[in-house]
């Protein structure tokens, strides 16, 4: 994530941050949107079907984080000390905020009453996201482990369930994943016509390898989702941002400029026309993000629209770059990880919070308190926990992210 910005940048320019140093603010704001997205489908989704697409917000992160990660790997790989510096920049952005929360968490145990036990730790260790599809062997809600419920105590204060909602800390552990596995790559490949081989083979294959899934792997892990949660299965989202990070550095620059455009149009066509084929044609069921054909090639036409997005956003004196570089989506993009982390942590909180005090407008009061305490809660936490940490970076800056100009 970003640290703050100035008060006055140019709206669609990259703001400098040091010599060597650029990055699009409007960046941000569509951190912001992606964010939002995310929040709409976990507390909107049951009143219209159009939040039930909010997952693909995840989608947008991932492609910006491939892209961004992409770009500091590739600029920074003849670097001295380059592992230690991206390994400890990343450790600075991610853990403080993280493992705070589960240090706070572990401290709770004596009112909060835990039932714990080892695979818990899965989450800790960035390994959750595959913790549904660990245990489908064992009886039980497979659903137990996104959501930590709290004993007698508080059930008895609240005089209803009372959960921790942990599940959408997912995206979090592939993300994780991938910094540990990216690295060695572009670090050891380095011919940046080589990476973009790499990238387009993956981005290429990866519908076929989760048709292959689709046909070997049993109805329920397909249901549940293991095309959207997996690492092995997202590779293409990540990749197709590292994808264009790659080619903004070479020849290809003028060709993306010139085609940016066309490139959403043609993706937002080939989605609705797949949709088309699927939902009115072929009548194939439909479950969101566990969707077999969403899954297969969907994801791959929602990630190429989400570069096509960050192409046109960071395009010299485009529109949508101006939108979203509006001063409250930056800085809801600011503390978007925060937000991220927080905004559906505490929904039994705020949904019991709807229902007990204002029952004639309990959907929309939850809604309102869950995004504005998510908000405040982020926004400390930005300037109290991870702002602190983010100056230390500043130690380490062989590995600083330039833009290229486009």
């Amino acid at each position: 994530m970003p640290e703050p910005l100035p008060p006055e940048p140019l709206p669609s320019s990259p703001r400098h941050t040091g010599a060597a140093s650029r990055y699009y603010i409007a960046l941000d704001g569509l951190r912001a949107v992606a964010v939002i997205m995310v929040f709409s489908q976990h507390y909107l989704s049951s009143k219209s079907a159009i939040f039930g697409w909010g997952w693909a917000g995840v989608d947008i992160f991932f492609v910006l984080s491939g892209f961004l990660i992409t770009g500091i790997l590739y600029d920074s790989r003849q670097k001295p000390h380059r592992y230690r510096d991206f390994y400890i920049r990343r450790t600075l952005r991610i853990f403080p905020l993280y493992y705070t929360l589960w240090l706070a968490i572990l401290l709770a145990t004596p009112i909060a009453q835990w039932q714990w036990n080892w695979r818990w730790a899965l989450w800790p260790a960035y390994v959750g996201n595959y913790a549904r599809f660990l245990f489908l062997h064992q009886p039980g809600d497979p659903y137990r482990f996104v959501r930590i419920t709290f004993g007698p105590l508080v059930q008895g204060w609240f005089k209803s369930p009372m959960n921790l909602y942990i599940g959408h800390f997912w995206s979090l552990c592939v993300e994780e994943q991938f910094y540990l596995l990216w690295p060695f790559i572009v670090y050891t490949v380095r011919k940046r016509e080589a990476l973009i081989k790499i990238c387009l083979g993956v981005i290429i294959l990866m519908p076929l390898f989760r048709w292959l899934l689709s046909v070997l792997v049993s109805p329920q892990m397909l249901r549940m989702e293991l095309f959207y949660r997996s690492l092995p299965t997202r590779l293409d989202a990540l990749l197709i941002g590292g994808l264009i990070a790659l080619c903004l550095r070479g020849p290809e620059q003028a060709w993306l400029r010139q085609w940016r455009r066309w490139l959403l149009v043609a993706v937002a066509f080939l989605f609705a026309f797949t949709y088309f084929i699927a939902m009115d044609i072929m009548h194939l069921p439909f479950y969101g993000s566990a969707t077999n054909w969403v899954g297969i090639i969907g994801f791959t036409w929602i990630d190429l629209f989400a570069a096509a997005l960050i192409l046109e956003c960071i395009h010299p004196g485009s529109t949508l770059g101006r939108v979203l570089s509006l001063r409250p989506l930056r800085s809801l993009g600011i503390v978007s990880y925060g937000f991220y982390v927080y905004h559906d942590l505490f929904h039994d909180f705020y949904s019991w919070f709807g229902n007990r005090f204002f029952p004639a407008h309990a959907f929309a009061v939850t809604t309102i308190s869950a995004f504005l305490c998510s908000i405040a809660i982020s926004a400390a936490s930005y300037k109290l926990l991870e702002q602190p940490f983010l100056k230390l970076k500043n130690r380490f800056t062989d590995q600083v992210h330039k833009t290229p100009s486009v």
